[in-house]
């Protein structure tokens, strides 16, 4: 037993030392084995393993592709826009009639539709297309252009390898786009051209060689106008001819050699993508902003009309810390924003330029010194107007908790600066901001019920006072003299400014729910 274990540490030792488990004995002999199945190749004139040269034959390969494919090649240096192709793409599978659908829902198509158009209808009518042109597109259709695309963007990538910089290595003399004759090229040290070697594997074997590129070369002519940057012919031709320098494997084992390192692998340049979904998204989102912006245009112009008519001149009561200008802040840090400002500069303007004047002195008239037969609208009038004497002072309170050093303000000033690091920051920030809106909203919203109930007591009383018995003031002859204008013109007057204000807050407090 002791014989034997001595017979292995003997022999592992020997072995160790004089080549069974050397590594580097091991990287010559796999080395020795690739340049002998090299040797074999027909690819072999291309490299002389002993002196480690790239030869001749290899530039002249790399000629005759560069001269084929250069058209191609200015071609698509002239394309900036990496969306070119894939559009192209798209549309070479497009007819006249889906194109011109998709056209009709361009912003300037939409824009010019909005002079005829209200918005609703234009968001029905712009839908409508977008979904007919989504259903063009089948899974068929899908499948074509993803595989015309992939065509394009891998005969792109051969293109576009720098063959002019790998062939002067060869010929110092050679000039750039001089096809008349084969240049005198030389022998260099292959060290020179590994990383070219490993540049054009990476593209060339991503060529999908059992394609059929008819369709390509066609949406290359029709792009350049007729004009054929290579033709279907010769594009076989080099497609053949990667396909049988891809087969042969003689590239892989050159970089090996070259590199003396036996598993050397290249990454291929794989192309696999689906081009048409995010087109389709893109296009969707599109042509839902352009309409959604309609709308908001829509409903700003009739907010400012309704608001001039309503306000006449008037200067608009603004809040100091409730505000838009505060959204800017808010938004670059990415927190909620204030979104009932104008409906609650609305009506904070209503109730101190009209409530607290025309609708108070009114009040003062008809419900204060009339005769009411009954109380089922001179009560829900006297309770609603109690409720609103007070509301602008408390939406002026609650504008002043928000300032920077008041109870709410100090809060939200203090936790601005960490939200960028802090999440419970930008948390407790985010709610202070809905607290302050649920607040906005039902001053809104309750002041303008109350209103709405004053509005349809006075509408009652603008239909009273027309009859020749009135029903429900019974002395409409004796307040005429308490009021400087007609009491009929009057009251007409004020259910117009309700109407026009509950108009005004319902356009408003849409606005805000867009934002």
């Amino acid at each position: 037993m002791e014989s034997k274990k001595s017979g292995g540490f003997f022999q592992n030792l020997f072995g160790s030392l004089f080549g069974s488990n050397d590594a580097e004995a091991e990287k010559k002999r796999q080395l020795k084995l690739i340049a002998k199945k090299y040797a074999k190749s027909k690819f072999n004139k291309f490299y002389k393993v002993q002196g480690n040269e790239a030869l001749p034959p290899l530039a002249r390969t790399f000629f005759e592709i560069y001269k084929v494919i250069y058209p191609a090649q200015t071609m698509f240096q002239g394309i900036q826009n990496p969306n070119t192709l894939k559009r192209l793409s798209i549309d070479f599978f497009l007819p006249a009639e889906i194109r011109d659908l998709e056209d009709s829902i361009t912003e300037e198509k939409l824009l010019a539709l909005a002079q005829k158009l209200p918005a609703a209808k234009i968001r029905e009518e712009a839908l409508n297309r977008l979904s007919n042109f989504s259903d063009y597109f089948s899974l068929e259709k899908v499948n074509a252009i993803n595989t015309l695309y992939m065509q394009i963007l891998a005969f792109k990538d051969l293109c576009t390898f720098d063959y002019f910089f790998t062939l002067k290595k060869f010929c110092k003399s050679m000039k750039e786009a001089s096809f008349n004759a084969v240049p005198p090229f030389e022998k260099i040290n292959a060290e020179y051209i590994i990383d070219d070697l490993k540049d054009f594997v990476s593209v060339a074997w991503a060529l999908p060689t059992t394609s059929d590129y008819s369709n390509m070369i066609k949406m290359l002519k029709l792009f350049k106008g007729g004009v054929e940057p290579i033709t279907l012919q010769n594009w076989k031709k080099i497609v053949s001819r990667i396909s049988t320098l891809k087969s042969s494997g003689a590239f892989e084992m050159m970089i090996k050699l070259i590199s003396s390192n036996p598993g050397e692998v290249v990454t291929i340049n794989s192309q696999s993508t689906n081009i048409v979904e995010p087109y389709l998204d893109n296009l969707k989102t599109s042509t839902e902003s352009v309409v959604e912006k309609l709308i908001t245009q829509e409903r700003n112009s009739k907010t400012n009309d309704l608001s001039e008519q309503l306000f006449n001149g008037i200067q608009l009561s603004l809040l100091k810390n409730y505000t838009e200008e505060k959204n800017q802040v808010f938004s670059r840090k990415g927190l909620k924003t204030f979104i009932h400002s104008q409906a609650l500069i609305y009506l904070k303007t209503f109730l101190i330029e009209i409530f607290k004047k025309d609708i108070r002195e009114y009040y003062d008239i008809v419900v204060v010194r009339g005769h009411w037969e009954s109380q089922a609208i001179s009560s829900p009038f006297s309770e609603s107007y109690n409720e609103l004497l007070t509301i602008s002072e408390k939406i002026t309170g609650f504008d002043a908790s928000l300032a920077d050093d008041a109870s709410i303000g100090v809060k939200i000033k203090t936790l601005l600066p960490k939200t960028d690091r802090d999440n419970g920051a930008k948390n407790i920030i985010n709610r202070l901001i809905q607290d302050a809106n649920d607040s906005a909203y039902e001053f809104v919203t309750s002041s303008t019920k109350n209103v709405i109930t004053i509005g349809k007591s006075i509408k009652a009383l603008v239909e009273d006072i027309q009859k020749q018995k009135p029903s429900v003031i019974t002395n409409w002859k004796e307040l005429i003299h308490f009021s400087e204008k007609p009491l009929k013109e009057f009251s007409v007057d004020i259910y117009k400014k309700i109407y026009l204000f509950t108009m005004l807050i319902k356009t408003s407090l849409a606005n805000g729910e867009e934002e």
